[in-house]
């Protein structure tokens, strides 16, 4: 396409005053430029996919578009182009922030803003909402990877070029050391990443490019990248690691390009026989983007066509009729919630979909040969329900799981009880050196006159009340074990998550929206206590995302450590439980 035909506008436009020519436009969020590239012959009356290229350190939306070639590629295929651009500011190198703990969650920092981008372009512009992919170069492919597990619902697809694998870094030096030896334990990032997808957890396809020479970002980061979107992916389809999907692939093939490169393509099959992951392994390829054009900077003409490649995967996941096939699992909710009982409970299991639904009562993971529920079920007993819905086109949601204690002594419970998230409670000691752990819920210290060594975090989903007013709370934890003298426990409330949902050493000390809400004196050593939150707390309670809580306790400094520990969540009935009373707005 020649520069002629590039129209540059310094405004966002509606669809309605597009011509047919294409359009290079102009626009800002969040403090940060953009270009919209709108291809030829758009219009208003018809949907278009939306392609979020992520450019690499150094670089501007301008020239990434350029050694892409995507813009002439959007012009083939019909789709839109959504160029983000680093500002000097942002990052002296003009890279994106990946290996920042600000910028790798959802709602916060660059992947906020890249994501406020994209609901502009979907605002302004028609787009077809299954069909928005994030691809990048470098740092752009590090970002990708954190877009395509934090706003899993917003992306249908990533694109990884030169990259590395979620959270592969969370520091700058780490960052040098993951680039030249790759990051964490991949199966350990991957459960990180479904964690990040939260409630929204889905099969995301991925393709990476990486070259064998690239000296920058080091060939090992490119397996990294495939092996832990294959525990996520393993995840995000039913909730369990049970190798619905592996790093292992079904077939490798070898090609050359024509007048260039060697290059393999491997393939990662599904359950379901579809291909979700790629890896394309280019020889003697350094630190590019692989056939990109010689006029931008970072690119191999000389390898396959990268663009090209990440447009013909992404279409294999789009029906005949130009929309994407159903690839959405079904939501399942328990009505009522688990919780503390005095009598007997029907519970109704409710889809939002036409579906089967599977369920255990005995703690077990369900599968498609387990129970099918067609009947209330009636439960007079102490039981863990878990269960999962699946759709006619074999889309699974992650295994659910409600707790219920029938205990007769107990008071009536009237409100909602909020079981805590197994993989989000823990502990986290003052120092780097007192560790912290996942599971159990440690407070106190750890003797040789210290205090306060260990405080417990506990998070819980509040996105299920919805328009409830809260009249009160209550927090319910099950002692496990009491060593020395605890004087008191003390709680603070988070609005959301002290840092990511996982547990970080900095939760320690991390701000709290309310500071010591909940108190309780000497608490026993068997049985439970109840933190009731006072009625400044209701407030920070989140309706539509986590709530979190951090205990603290009182202890006198001695030799010996003072410490309880409460049960953590997926402990069955003796699992933490946030029990709210109110009622529907």
């Amino acid at each position: 396409m020649s520069v002629a035909l590039v129209l540059i506008c310094a405004c966002t436009l509606f669809p309605g005053s597009y011509s047919a020519a294409s359009q290079f436009i102009n626009g800002s969020y969040g403090g940060k430029p953009y270009k919209l590239y709108v291809p030829n012959g758009y219009s208003s009356n018809k949907s278009y996919p939306l392609y979020v290229m992520l450019h690499g350190c150094t670089q501007d939306a301008s020239q990434f578009a350029t050694g892409t070639k995507m813009n002439a590629l959007a012009d083939e295929k019909n789709f839109l182009v959504l160029y983000p651009e680093q500002t000097s500011s942002g990052n002296s190198n003009k890279c994106w922030n990946w290996f920042e703990t600000a910028h790798q969650s959802r709602g916060s920092g660059e992947p906020a803003i890249i994501a406020g981008m994209v609901n502009t372009i979907k605002n302004n512009y028609s787009i077809q909402d299954n069909q928005v992919y994030a691809a990048g170069l470098s740092a752009g492919a590090a970002m990708s990877v954190i877009m395509g597990a934090t706003y899993p619902d917003l992306f249908s697809g990533i694109g990884v070029g030169a990259g590395l694998e979620y959270k592969a870094a969370t520091s700058m030096t780490g960052a040098f050391t993951a680039m030249s030896s790759g990051g964490p334990n991949p199966s350990q990032q991957g459960n990180a990443a479904y964690q990040a997808m939260g409630s929204r957890a889905k099969v995301m396809p991925v393709i990476v490019f990486h070259g064998t020479s690239d000296y920058t970002v080091y060939p090992v980061n490119g397996d990294q990248v495939i092996s832990q979107w294959s525990i996520t992916n393993d995840l995000a389809q039913n909730g369990t690691n049970d190798g619905w999907i592996n790093d292992q692939p079904e077939r490798t093939e070898n090609f050359t390009e024509s007048g260039g490169r060697s290059y393999s393509v491997s393939d990662y099959e599904g359950g379901d026989g579809n291909v979700w992951m790629k890896k394309v392994t280019v020889q003697s390829m350094g630190h590019a983007w692989s056939g990109g054009s010689s006029q931008g900077s970072y690119t191999d003409p000389q390898g396959p066509d990268a663009s090209r490649m990440m447009w013909e995967f992404f279409d294999s996941f789009t029906s005949d009729g130009g929309g994407e096939s159903d690839t959405t699992a079904p939501i399942t909710a328990a009505n009522p919630k688990g919780g503390t009982y005095n009598q007997p409970v029907q519970v109704t299991l409710q889809v939002n979909e036409e579906a089967s639904t599977h369920y255990t009562t005995d703690g077990s993971d369900p599968t498609i040969q387990s129970a099918l529920y067609t009947e209330p079920i009636l439960i007079t007993e102490n039981t863990t329900l878990r269960f999962f819905s699946r759709d006619s086109s074999k889309n699974s949601e992650s295994i659910k799981q409600e707790i219920y204690v029938i205990d007769e002594s107990a008071p009536p419970s009237e409100g909602i009880s909020i079981p805590s998230l197994s993989l989000e409670d823990g502990f986290a000691g003052q120092l780097t050196a007192d560790g912290k752990g996942i599971g159990d819920i440690k407070v106190g210290d750890k003797g040789m006159y210290n205090t306060d060594t260990y405080r417990g975090i506990i998070s819980f989903d509040t996105s299920t009340l919805g328009q409830t007013t809260i009249d009160s709370a209550v927090i319910r934890l099950y002692t496990k074990t009491l060593t020395g003298t605890v004087s008191s426990i003390q709680a603070d409330i988070k609005n959301g998550t002290f840092g990511t949902a996982a547990i970080e050493q900095s939760d320690y000390s991390a701000i709290a929206s309310l500071n010591n809400i909940a108190s309780i004196p000497s608490p026993a050593a068997s049985g439970y206590i109840d933190l009731v939150l006072p009625a400044s707390a209701l407030s920070h309670i989140n309706k539509s995302g986590k709530t979190q809580f951090r205990l603290k306790a009182t202890t006198t400094p001695g030799f010996n450590k003072n410490q309880i520990e409460f049960y953590g969540g997926g402990n069955d009935a003796l699992s933490p439980v946030l029990i709210i009373n109110g009622a529907n707005e």
